[in-house]
């Protein structure tokens, strides 16, 4: 990647084959409801710096995978005595009992329950104004929300509408985890939201039929399904954001044949008796026709292959509530982000091969705690509070465990080679 290029959450990540799709569009026309919930609380005020990210994700599927789908026949006994040499009566095995997601789907009856469950989300980028939109499952009645991380990432602002009753409210991040792509929010001064009810995603199997409903296209609403069937319970995708070129390897996804469209981000995947089984997180396609029609008269063009049709991609929701119940519970990790999000304002990568270890400055923003300190593109961090910066992946492992406020020691190269170091109080952000 060009240095310039480069940006906070590029990762190292492993070739792969360029079979391209899109997840993200700008909304249509924001729902507005009849009322505005505003916070009981004293909310912190809107980040005012940090980085801009935008809402368009690209995914580039990983190798090919191959599925299959195992029958388990019942077995019929015959005892048999030696001893008095009489045959037995033929005696059936009780029948297993069906597996939950096992027989058709009824798409009308299963949206009619989990529809009042979800949430649309709508997002507002600064200092451009861009705008994004996405889907949200309500967990607790209070007002717990889980979507993707990716439908917040870089939001200055935050509003969610109830689908049921077309109320809306703000929302702030309790935290997050963008390894896995999901977050946690909180709706202000809400109460008596229909929740979500949850299965076991352990219990999915290829074959299975299964409903992704979200706010498709981002025009707010009511969620629309649509249906298709399992078709891999380990895929693993690359998403990337093409304003940004951040990316994120995801693996583990239950992949679905089902239209899954730009907008259904963060919204449920559901068997056949409603029960959530997957976050959605991204869809992908191969759109393979001609952006312009050959001109009359032109040589002859062989003819384009339709285009493959778009499959969705959801994480499960056995490890999904596993990450929000480390969210809840104020537990921070490696991957696992709590409360509001700390800022430098650096745009960091590795160095390049060969030379000293650090974070590469690849741009400071103006404005920002690293612009005042007078950090600059090609300088070098290579220590903070008194540990090693040896990546760009660790220096930002560090930041993401501290508050905004915090003050945090740098040491780092000038790129004329001087040594340079100050005490910077984080700013505070948008989720990132």
């Amino acid at each position: 990647m060009d240095r310039h290029q480069a940006r906070p959450d590029d990762a190292e990540l492993p070739a792969v084959p360029p079979a391209v799709g899109n997840m993200w569009v700008p909304p249509g026309s924001r729902p507005v409801g009849p009322v505005r919930i505003e916070p009981a609380y004293v909310a912190p005020e809107p980040p005012r710096r940090g980085l801009i990210g935008p809402l368009l994700v690209v995914l580039l599927l990983v190798g090919a995978v191959t599925y299959g789908v195992g029958v388990d026949k019942g077995q019929w006994t015959l005892p048999w005595s030696p001893a008095t040499a009489q045959q037995q009566p033929l005696v059936a095995a009780p029948p297993a009992s069906p597996r939950v997601g096992a027989g058709p789907l009824d798409a009308q009856a299963v949206a009619g329950a989990v529809v009042p469950t979800l949430v649309n989300i709508n997002v507002t980028i600064e200092p451009l104004g861009l705008e994004g939109a996405g889907t949200g499952i309500v967990l607790t009645d209070s007002g717990q929300v889980i979507t993707s991380h990716h439908v917040i990432k870089g939001a200055s602002s935050i509003s969610v509408t109830d689908v049921g009753t077309g109320l809306i409210y703000d929302a702030k991040p309790i935290g997050y985890d963008s390894d896995h792509d999901i977050a946690l929010l909180q709706l202000a001064n809400a109460g008596g939201l229909p929740t979500a009810k949850f299965g076991d995603s352990s219990g999915v199997a290829v074959g299975d039929q299964v409903a992704a409903i979200g706010n498709a296209g981002g025009v707010g609403g009511v969620p629309t399904p649509v249906t298709g069937a399992a078709v891999d319970l380990d895929s693993t995708i690359v998403a990337r954001n093409d304003a940004d070129f951040s990316r994120k390897y995801l693996t583990g996804l239950i992949e679905v044949d089902a239209d899954v469209a730009p907008g259904q981000s963060g919204g449920s995947l559901v068997n056949r008796v409603g029960e959530v089984v997957g976050v959605i997180a991204a869809a992908s396609t191969n759109d393979t026709s001609p952006e312009d029609p050959p001109a009359q008269g032109s040589t002859p063009v062989a003819p384009v292959p339709p285009a493959s049709p778009r499959r969705g991609f959801a994480v499960p929701i056995n490890q999904v509530m596993a990450i929000v119940k480390d969210i809840q519970a104020g537990k921070a990790s490696d991957t696992v982000h709590i409360g509001p999000t700390a800022v430098l304002g650096v745009l960091v990568s590795d160095n390049d091969p060969g030379k000293p270890p650090g974070a590469h400055v690849d741009g400071a923003l103006f404005g920002t705690p690293a612009d005042e300190a007078g950090m600059t593109d090609g300088d070098l961090i290579t220590e903070m509070d008194g540990k090693r910066i040896d990546s760009a992946k660790t220096m930002r492992a560090i930041i993401s465990g501290h508050r905004p406020g915090d003050v945090i020691q740098f040491v780092w190269t000038t790129k004329e080679g001087n040594p340079k170091a100050a005490a910077i109080t984080l700013d505070d952000g948008p989720p990132n």
